[in-house]
């Protein structure tokens, strides 16, 4: 996301926590600051949000295990940071624009699909809880004209990048780098489960438009993020294994694996999600399909293995 807002022109200041290991290149000649501070201190949003035109507020830790074994770590590290930045809100001379990342997985385990900003939400794990309190104090924020917020609520996200550091996210880059290296795509049961799979880039221009929205698209409101479309993941799969024939002459196996006896709830939910309200507010379109997402990615996988 970085890069690419960084191509487009615009300034940029990238702010982790101390130690952290999340790292940018910047292209040559982009206007990137990168800054470590941490986001639990009040003083430090003060500055961050000083001169800021936008806020981007992606969460620090997305492990859904982690968050199971270590509710009161997960607080600290996903909503502290929030309610920061909230308190700094309150002091400051113009309302900030924030733009928070979140999970589609809020809705639960089972919902109607496709689902949309009416479902209701029904989290089911540390991780969701924690997401719908940052929307919640956001959105009260926004009410009380603190600052100017909304909430993206994101489907599956795959596409070329950085490899998630954790093993329970980014499932389909996780198989198509298996799938590059000749190895066989794990698919538990039948792969009957249905997801609704949407591409970085498509993802990206959602999160530019919501920042260049102004108050017509951050007035506390969350959106579904989404294509519309479902795949079963065996289908997903499929799509990977021939592309990876495509670019590799190399035709890598589906094995089906019975279902772990500790798999989560979420993990065992059908979704597709309809992003009509967001398209209307904002203009967006998901453009990118399954297919050639797919495609995208061993083709820029294979540039950058020419490169090396």
């Amino acid at each position: 996301m970085a890069l690419r807002l960084a191509g487009e022109g615009r300034a940029l200041r990238l702010v982790s926590r101390p130690s952290s290991t999340t790292s940018v290149a910047p292209p040559r000649g982009a206007n990137i600051e990168v800054v470590e501070a941490d986001l639990g201190d009040e003083a430090a949003w003060a500055r961050l949000i000083q001169d800021a035109a936008a806020i981007v507020h992606l969460s620090a830790r997305t492990d859904l295990r982690a968050a199971e074994a270590d509710p009161a770590g997960d607080e600290m590290l996903n909503v502290a940071p929030v309610r920061a930045l909230v308190r700094a809100a309150e002091k400051a001379e113009i309302p900030p624009t924030v733009v928070f990342a979140s999970t589609v997985t809020v809705f639960g385990p089972r919902h109607a699909n496709p689902a949309n900003e009416r479902t209701r939400d029904n989290p089911c794990s540390v991780y969701d809880r924690h997401k719908i309190t940052c929307e919640t104090l956001l959105h009260e924020a926004t009410t009380a004209v603190t600052l100017r917020a909304c909430t993206l609520r994101l489907a599956n996200v795959y596409g070329f990048g950085g490899a998630s550091v954790n093993s329970n996210r980014g499932i389909l880059n996780v198989m198509m780098r298996r799938a590059l290296a000749g190895e066989a795509l794990t698919v538990y049961g039948e792969g009957a489960y249905i997801r609704d799979f949407t591409h970085l880039d498509d993802v990206v221009d959602a999160f530019a438009r919501a920042a260049d929205g102004g108050p017509k698209l951050c007035d506390g409101s969350h959106y579904v993020i989404a294509t519309g479309r479902g795949y079963s993941l065996v289908e997903a799969y499929r799509l990977i294994a021939d592309a990876a024939f495509a670019a590799t002459g190399r035709r890598v196996e589906i094995k089906h694996v019975p279902e772990p006896a500790d798999l989560h709830p979420i993990e065992r939910r059908n979704f597709v999600g309809n992003s009509a309200l967001y398209q209307q507010r904002s203009g967006w379109r998901p453009g990118i399909s399954l297919a050639e997402g797919v495609g995208r990615y061993f083709a820029a996988e294979t540039v950058r293995r020419a490169a090396v």
